[in-house]
């Protein structure tokens, strides 16, 4: 269990500080706790080091890096941090630099990680794939894959990858994406990526390794931008039935459904912005 939780949010889509930073479409959080430093996701690649930059943290302090999954808005800072810093642990799931793409109409966008797996690991990444909930650091869990186990979280039909005849798309289940949590004395703090995974089943899992320790906080991209409105109701009605103290909503969430989502709960709901700083 971690003695004390910083959360410091360094990229995500928005600025919510009178700070010269950065808001790019993409997410990366910096975690400080007794166990170390760890960066959780990368953003895109544009905001990373500078951001740093003007909250006064050396990239060199950081220990590791963990990966939420391996779309280009949260693995793009990858790269040029390690060109920083130089090698460092890099956790992530085996199938993180699997090939994928997003169809918007006739438009299709190459997605995965921009960067090849021989460039990062010249430029310093150590990869330690895991597929299943793992202690990384003291008290901080990689979820590992996670089971999408309820109904109604089906993922992102624009979401796609290539099928098995030459040229073909099939839907992409992003089985890939994962979570952290963060054992704490007020109770566990699952810190999400994008949830593609769907942010009842995150939590659910979860819950599955900790049995009965509360829920204090969820922070980061529910993806809940482009879901449906039943995968949105469900997961309102999902959180009114949780304990958590805070949840903070950026990136993918969208600001009609983050804004929805501090209308419904406006004592537990804050914006998680570049410059946000959370601590326990």
């Amino acid at each position: 269990m971690a003695d004390s939780v910083r959360l410091t949010i360094i990229c995500e889509n928005t600025v919510g500080r009178p700070l010269p930073l950065l808001g790019e479409h993409g997410f990366a959080c910096l975690v400080d706790s007794s166990a170390g430093r760890l960066l959780f996701d990368t953003g895109r690649g544009c905001a990373l080091l500078h951001n740093l930059a003007t909250l006064g943290i050396d990239p060199n302090s950081i220990d590791a890096v963990v990966l939420s999954h391996g779309h280009d808005d949260h693995t793009g800072g990858l790269l040029p941090l390690l060109q920083q810093t130089g090698p460092r642990p890099v956790f992530a799931h085996p199938a993180v630099f699997a090939e994928r793409y997003s169809v918007r109409g006739e438009e299709r966008r190459r997605i995965g990680l921009a960067t090849s797996l021989v460039e990062l690991e010249r430029a310093g990444a150590r990869f330690r794939y895991l597929d299943e909930c793992s202690e990384i650091a003291a008290g901080l869990w990689f979820s590992g894959q996670i089971p999408r186990t309820n109904p109604v979280e089906q993922g992102d039909p624009s979401l796609v990858q290539p099928g098995p005849e030459s040229g073909s798309m099939v839907p992409d289940p992003v089985d890939d994406d994962a979570a952290l949590a963060i054992e704490t004395s007020h109770g566990l703090v699952i810190l999400l990526g994008c949830a593609h995974a769907g942010l009842i089943n995150t939590v659910e899992h979860f819950q599955r390794q900790f049995g009965q320790q509360p829920l204090h906080a969820i922070i980061g991209g529910t993806h809940l931008g482009p879901a449906g409105e039943a995968q949105f109701i469900a997961t309102l009605n999902f959180l009114a039935t949780l304990g958590a103290t805070r949840i903070g909503v950026g990136h993918c969430t969208g600001q009609t459904r983050s804004a929805r989502l501090y209308g419904q709960f406006p004592e537990r709901v804050f914006f998680a912005s570049v410059g946000s700083v959370f601590e326990i």
